[in-house]
């Protein structure tokens, strides 16, 4: 006999024999929610205590996973629930009376009192499911109840439908929120405190406008427009070859290797040759070099390329032949997806090879010789018949001038005649600047096939992931390229060096400016600032935090050292002063990190900082919302256990499925923290359910440092969303009283510090739900880690040390 007979057939014999609630349980509604619906022991917990009015009280069944609730109110199974036509009615007087109306109360009223949004009240026999304890601003009365008015209805009329409401498959797709609520979100209210408070205006650093020119030029991402004697002082030659990070104790990972053959690293010393030989290794080939240059985001393509060409390789583009060997440099950056790829390659070639000193422009050594061939074969054809030897020399103009008016002909005679001379070397950089699939393609084709038609040397720089995603088409399949990987130097070498320029180009430079005391203060050599500045970033906590922030990429640690020098300083007088009187002076760390996590901004807000907020999904639901620092500590514990075992979305989803998430979430949060460069994918593939995963070092400085830095808590407490009233209505109050309070200093710190310990308490109370459950559900031990108790001993020590160091600077 099945469950479901055997279920009928104790109802039947139930009625009859005037059953007790605690036989109804056993012989009905404990065999539907187990053996119907699946739910397990782990998932309920029976007879719960809960205390109203001073007096304790029982939940029958409460069914729970880490992202929602409900309770099962049970009654004798002939306590018959007078139920209306309507199967799902709402819950107003009209149908909330008598017992139905009785058991209906006992659940919401329990349900408040433990903040559990569902509830199901049954006699065994009839089902009412409906939401007990909203947060959306819809009244009980006004909410709609689900009815199943008989145990036919349950098990055979509606069973599907049943089960994809309560059963424990229908829980992990939300079907019950949807159904009762019509969302599954449930933060509505807009509570970031970066909404209602902007936090004191960003000052700007009184001496970088002074700085500001050659700041921009000694730490700009763009090198590639200054000259060689600038170039070869910033370029650094190292890559970056960290495998253990010993602050943190945990393995950096690196992504699979793309190709099994052997490829060239210029940045490791034993191969810092081989790509120059290769390029001027060109005259002796039967073919035309095709190269492929890789590397991540901000890792240096376009700067080696620049250096290679005006350092590196710079004698053997200058080396006084007669036909000299020839750099066309492409940048898509400035390319519109509106345009026509080859159009644009057209375009780019045209301005540079018409400038009047480019060796293209020499009429008798290259145009005229481009031209020789056809120019005879129109003298001995068509133009035959004109006499004149003025009325041919004529035509042949019109002819070339023509060619030049349409760009095309013009451009393919001359880079087919002087490739016959001398390699032409056409660089295509920046052609993943468009995410579409689509434009990258057609950018290949195009580029491939002018090379091609050219016979001329093509070199393509692009991100590892942009060749992943490409490299099976019928466009990279046809061609043999050879590979190039361009490593990530070391952050701490790049800006030292950066550092070093900005200091040549301000030597001698003076100013003057307010200090913060309202003081005129003279600045005789601006290059001491920058010496000053130098030596409280480089090898100090400041440099490590730009070094982990950045992960590996170079553009974005050029631009925190900008931002950092803009907004870092609040009193570089005290700093001058003290440099210029020989006495050590060290910045504040937190001014620094404060002035990094912001920018140009007063509050933080995740969409315009450099990092991400591990503390908020932005998935709008509240038992989700630290989904990110539950996966990320998981990674980071798994990683620093082992370095040889890759995670992969299939575990991490049968993880959270099991707590009561379902995989559309979690890709979700996957694709986030890959997005905030806190983990990264084996394959540089954008993240999916195939994805095999790794935290970043920065994902590891998250879960062991910087959640217990008072600065970093501090700051992204404003973008994250608070769905308890009580601890809302609390940060808002400490939030106004930190906004008015501006003349006592160490008063004004305590304060702060309140907000962030009461903050800090209510994200571990909001993480315990889904440690407890992971911990009910006995999931593998890297998932059992509990970052934020973890770090409170590091953050409450930093608040104390905070509180101390004012105390004794300000009274």
């Amino acid at each position: 006999m099945s469950y479901s007979n055997e279920i009928i057939e104790n109802v039947k014999y139930l009625r009859t024999t005037n059953a007790n609630e605690a036989e109804t349980r056993k012989k009905v509604i404990d065999l539907i929610l187990e053996e119907v619906l699946g739910w397990s022991s782990r998932d309920i917990a029976y007879e719960e205590k809960i205390q109203e009015d001073g007096s304790t009280k029982y939940a029958d069944y409460i069914i729970s996973n880490a992202n929602y609730s409900l309770l099962v109110e049970a009654k004798r199974i002939n306590i018959g629930f007078k139920l209306p036509q309507s199967a799902q009615p709402r819950l107003n007087k009209a149908f909330v009376k008598e017992d139905v109306g009785s058991a209906i109360i006992q659940a919401r009223d329990y349900c408040r009192q433990k903040s559990i949004p569902f509830a199901m009240v049954t006699n065994g026999d009839q089902w009412i499911i409906f939401p007990a304890c909203r947060t959306d601003g819809v009244s009980f009365e006004e909410s709609t109840a689900i009815i199943f008015d008989s145990i036919e209805d349950v098990l055979i009329n509606r069973n599907e439908y049943f089960k994809s409401l309560v059963s424990r498959k229908g829980f992990l797709e939300e079907n019950l929120k949807i159904e009762l609520l019509g969302r599954t979100i449930d933060q509505i209210e807009d509570r970031r405190l970066n909404k209602f408070f902007k936090g004191t205006s960003s000052n700007l650093n009184p001496v970088y406008p002074f700085i500001e020119s050659e700041i921009t030029l000694a730490f700009s991402d763009s090198l590639i427009t200054t000259d060689a004697e600038l170039l070869e002082k910033c370029y650094v030659s190292n890559s970056d070859r960290q495998k253990f990070d010993q602050k943190i104790q945990m393995h950096l990972q690196k992504k699979e290797a793309i190709f099994s053959k052997n490829i060239i690293r210029p940045l490791r010393p034993k191969e810092s040759k081989l790509f120059n030989k290769k390029i001027e290794g060109t005259s002796q080939l039967n073919r035309p070099l095709a190269i492929l240059l890789l590397g991540s985001v901000g890792s240096g393509k376009s700067t080696f390329l620049e250096y290679t060409y005006k350092v590196a390789s710079q004698s053997f583009f200058s080396g006084g032949h007669e036909y000299n060997p020839q750099w066309i440099k492409i940048d898509f950056r400035n390319y519109s997806a509106q345009e026509n790829s080859l159009d644009f390659i057209y375009n780019n070639i045209f301005e540079i090879i018409t400038d009047e000193n480019y060796p293209f422009n020499d009429n008798e050594k290259v145009i005229l010789k481009a031209y020789h061939q056809e120019i005879e074969a129109l003298k001995k054809g068509p133009l035959a018949l004109f006499g004149s030897k003025e009325e041919i020399q004529k035509k042949i103009a019109e002819k070339i001038y023509n060619d030049y008016q349409n760009k095309k002909p013009y451009i393919d005679k001359l880079l087919k005649f002087y490739s016959s001379k001398s390699p032409v070397f056409v660089v295509i950089d920046n052609v993943d600047q468009f995410e579409s699939e689509e434009v990258q393609s057609t950018i290949f084709s195009n580029s491939i096939a002018f090379a091609g038609k050219l016979n001329i040397n093509l070199i393509i720089a692009m991100r590892e992931s942009t060749y992943i995603n490409h490299r099976n088409s019928p466009t990279f399949d046809a061609f043999d390229f050879d590979p190039i990987l361009i490593e990530p130097p070391e952050i701490s070498s790049v800006i030292s060096k950066r550092f070093t320029l900005a200091e040549q180009l301000l030597q001698g430079k003076k100013c003057s400016f307010t200090s913060l005391n309202g003081a005129k203060f003279d600045v005789n050599n601006l290059a001491d600032f920058i010496s000053l500045t130098k030596s409280s970033v480089l090898g100090t906590e400041i440099g490590n935090r730009i070094d982990v922030l950045a992960n590996h990429d170079v553009r974005l640690a050029l631009r925190m050292t900008r931002e950092f020098l803009a907004n870092g300083y609040t009193d570089p007088a005290k700093a001058i002063n003290f440099h210029q009187t020989g006495k050590p002076y060290k910045l504040p760390p937190h001014e620094a990190f404060r002035s990094i996590l912001l920018g140009n901004r007063s509050v933080y807000d995740e969409s315009y900082s450099v990092i991400g907020n591990p503390l908020d999904s932005k998935l709008n639901q509240n038992n989700s919302e630290l989904l990110r620092l539950f996966i990320l500590a998981g990674l980071v514990r798994q990683y620093s256990l082992n370095s040889s075992v890759f995670i992969t979305a299939e575990d991490i989803k049968n993880a959270l499925a099991e707590i009561g998430f379902k995989e559309n979430i979690v890709l979700q949060v996957l694709k986030d923290l890959c997005e905030k460069r806190f983990i990264h994918t084996k394959s540089h593939k954008i993240a999916d359910m195939q994805s095999s995963f790794y935290p970043s070092r920065l994902g590891g400085h998250v879960i062991k440092v910087l959640l217990g830095d008072l600065a970093f808590i501090e700051n992204i407490l404003m973008d994250t969303f608070i769905s308890d009233n009580e601890i809302w209505h609390n940060l808002k109050q400490l939030s106004e009283q930190v906004s008015y309070e501006r003349s006592n200093i160490v008063k004004r710190l305590k304060i702060r510090i309140e907000r962030v310990q009461t903050f800090y308490t209510y994200m571990q109370k909001l993480y315990s739900p889904l440690l407890e459950q992971a911990k009910i559900r006995n999931l593998e031990t890297i998932w059992l880690t509990n970052p934020l108790e973890e770090a409170q001993k590091d953050l409450y020590a930093n608040c104390e040390r905070a509180i101390t160091r004012a105390t004794q600077n300000y009274g």
